[in-house]
């Protein structure tokens, strides 16, 4: 057995010299030379200085080979892969002297070459405009020393000639390191009279220069250039990718001209003169704050990178990476998405991790700008100028509205005003109205009416209504609605509250001297079944508004402060939606206001009072009906625009609501006496509609048309369903078509 074996005279004692591997006579291989003819000539492309730069690199490398013994002592390629290891290689690498620099190694003549050669290339170089080509872009934005640009062009050559794989994997004893080592790199560059150690040290550090490789093998010791890197070295720019997108003013302009948020554009023009290190901008999504910067650029010819953070799980390395890109392209950088959802769907500040990678973030040029909805919890920057940006007003949306429906064709009865009065939205929701409307007025082949320009508005609304209401889709019109004129006069007269907004609070100047309270606020009181939620649909449909029930158990709730809290949300999410809210029985939440005696009394009190607020602050439509309007609070009348009262209906409106339930198409006989019905039976609108539908399916059954016998059937069984008895005696003439 091996161990039973006497120890070999190597084992007794380590030579004081490798052996030597066998000789052989080989000729001295031709080298590529840096050319000496073009010493006054600058590059002209970056192929020609690549060209130069692989023959330093070839010679380098030659030289390494030549001085170096890194197979051992027979120098046999079959134990290259580094697995095993006999024992002459193990005892070879025990003598062997430390790893130094090249140039320590090499004689007067080799090292006169180098310097020859590198003082060519420095020479052509110095010809050159700093940003006359990628690589020199990225030495000048990377403040990369000598030493630095050797190794970012060993990466870079390593990846356009595959024949470094091989020469890597045979100088580095790997077959799988096909990318130049750390150690390798310091070896072939260590400036003389300096230690591995201090060069080595670079690359465990964060810096400019590290942050041109990918960290993975970086931290195992390779070095391989980001592939965001290669893409700039080899095109001189970046395409936009997940997150990232480029924006260049000096090629480029943005889609459409500054309509609104002049003073704005101004202002930022200004504050760019006085350097700061940071530019807030805060607003809701579509308010317009990137499209100031892309004006921002156009104005000063510069490129701006515009990074969205908001789908990016590492908040951190995203912004490293969106530094990164910024630096390769010289550009300023803007960063989206800052804040963070919490679990109800709401939005927060950016997180302290977010504030801290934007603080760290040195993307080279300043100010570095920052998106948000909501301010941040801390500056990015020591000088930060902040601007905060609004829903247009009345006018501006009006202007947007001008703007881009300029070229779509619309009906007359279309209001531009109207429209701007009736929806609160930012620029990039008008716009998208826009597009739609147009492309659907070409498939139409015609103008568009009042209602589908009303439908394209709100198919750029997006709200979560629906959690604490339920839509309502109107079918009535006026036709369908009985009611003394007088009440049908008022509605219609609170409609135009709505269609004149423009003209009365913008034009004739109202909304100087009314600061709040430019909501529509609408009051139904009757008894059931009067018309009142008929009504509302009616002026929803009239208005062309999306109108929304809201759902009293879902906001009325036991625990201290959640009723306002989910009052809150409703009217939040209306002025997103524009739509018109009802709230039907409202004397539940709007009811009167008692003295305090307990802690309920005032926890009613003041849910009662917030809602007072809310009404008075809402700037939309609001409808209210109620049974019992003696229970309304006094000061919710004040607050009230339209009171409109529902009285029950007489014999001749009970009639007419007879009539115009029945369908056109509906079979009814002659026979039915439709004055003694309505004169009979003292019902409102609500059962009407009950009795009309009920004798409609006795006559379906019989496969008869609709008679007096079926019309009379139904009527006494909607009295007995309320508890009201009818004599037979009392329907003289007709008591005999009733069954016993």
């Amino acid at each position: 057995m091996w161990w039973e074996k006497k120890p070999t005279k190597a084992a007794q004692k380590l030579p004081t010299e490798p052996p030597k591997p066998p000789e052989f006579v080989a000729e001295e291989p031709e080298i590529a030379q840096v050319s000496f003819e073009k010493l006054e000539e600058p590059y002209k492309d970056q192929w020609e200085l690549m060209q130069d730069a692989f023959a330093l690199i070839d010679y380098r490398l030659y030289l390494y080979y030549k001085n170096h013994q890194w197979l051992g002592p027979t120098g046999e390629m079959r134990n290259m892969l580094g697995l095993v290891v006999s024992r002459e290689e193990f005892e070879h690498n025990l003598i062997k002297a430390a790893q130094t620099g090249l140039v320590e190694k090499l004689n007067s003549e080799e090292l006169e070459q180098i310097r020859m050669g590198e003082a060519v290339f420095t020479r052509r170089l110095g010809l050159l405009q700093e940003a006359s080509f990628p690589l020199l872009r990225v030495f000048h934005q990377f403040q990369l020393d000598d030493f630095q640009r050797s190794v970012l062009l060993l990466a870079y050559a390593a990846r356009l000639d595959t024949k470094y794989e091989r020469l890597f994997a045979y100088l580095q004893d790997d077959i799988t390191k096909k990318a130049p080592s750390v150690s390798l790199a310091v070896q072939l560059y260590l400036p003389q009279g300096k230690t591995v150690e201090e060069y080595m040290a670079l690359f465990s550090r964060e810096s400019l220069f590290t942050s041109l490789f990918m960290e993975g093998p970086l931290q195992e010791g390779n070095l391989q250039l980001k592939p965001m890197v290669l893409e700039y070295l080899s095109a001189g720019t970046i395409a936009s990718r997940d997150g990232l997108w480029v924006f260049d003013g000096r090629a480029e302009e943005p889609e459409d001209p500054l309509v609104t948020g002049l003073e704005l554009a101004d202002q930022l023009t200004l504050v760019m003169q006085g350097r700061p290190q940071a530019v807030a901008l805060t607003g809701p999504e579509g308010v317009g704050r990137r499209f100031q910067i892309q004006h921002l650029m156009t104005k000063r010819r510069e490129i701006c990178l515009f990074a969205d953070l908001a789908s990016q799980e590492d908040k951190a390395r995203a912004v490293a990476r969106a530094v990164l890109a910024a630096r390769l392209l010289d550009a300023y950088l803007c960063c989206s998405g800052l804040d963070s959802v919490n679990a109800e769907g709401e939005i927060e500040p950016a997180s302290p991790a977010m504030c801290q990678a934007l603080t760290e973030a040195d993307p080279g040029k300043e100010p570095l700008f920052l998106v948000s909805h909501k301010k941040l919890t801390r500056p990015a920057r020591p000088v930060t100028m902040e601007f905060s940006l609004e829903v247009p007003e009345e006018n501006e949306r009006l202007a947007l509205f001008t703007h881009y429906f300029q070229t779509v064709p619309l009906g007359e009865e279309v209001s531009l005003q109207e429209l701007s009065a009736k929806f609160r939205f930012v620029p990039r929701q008008i716009k998208g109205a826009a597009a739609q409307a147009a492309g659907l007025a070409q498939i139409q082949g015609e103008s568009l009416n009042n209602a589908a320009v009303h439908r394209c508005c709100y198919r750029q609304v997006v709200h979560r209504l629906d959690k604490l209401a339920k839509r309502i889709e109107p079918h009535f019109c006026w036709e369908d609605v009985v009611l003394p004129q007088m009440q049908k006069k008022l509605m219609q007269q609170a409609c135009n509250h709505i269609r004149y907004q423009h003209r009365v609070y913008q034009e004739w100047g109202f909304s100087q001297k009314i600061g709040y309270g430019k909501g529509l606020s609408i009051l139904f009181a009757g008894a059931p079944g009067t018309g009142k939620t008929m009504c509302a649909q009616v002026i929803a449909r009239e208005l062309n508004m999306e109108i929304y029930k809201i759902n009293i158990s879902q906001i009325v709730s036991k625990y201290i402060g959640e009723t306002e809290k989910n009052l809150q949300a409703v009217f939040h999410e209306a002025r997103n939606s524009n739509c018109i809210l009802f709230f039907d029985e409202c004397d539940a939440i709007f009811g009167k206001r008692s003295d305090v005696k307990d802690a309920h009394d005032r926890n009613a009190n003041v849910e009662v009072a917030y809602l007072l607020q809310q009404i008075e602050d809402y700037d939309g439509v609001c409808l209210l009906a109620t049974n019992l309007v003696q229970n309304i609070d006094a000061a919710f009348m004040r607050r009230i625009t339209y009171v409109v009262h529902f009285p029950f209906p007489e014999p001749p409106q009970r009639k007419e609501i007879y009539l115009r339930t029945l369908p056109k198409g509906a079979p009814v006989d002659e026979d039915v006496d439709w004055d003694f019905i309505a004169e009979k039976f003292e019902l409102s609108g609500g059962h009407i509609k009950n009795i009309v539908l009920g004798a409609a399916f006795m006559a379906a059954g019989e496969d008869q048309p609709i008679n007096m016998r079926h019309v009379l059937t139904a009527a006494v069984n909607e009295m007995r369903k309320n508890e009201i008895v009818v004599v037979r005696e009392d329907l003289r003439e007709y008591m005999d078509l009733l069954e016993e």
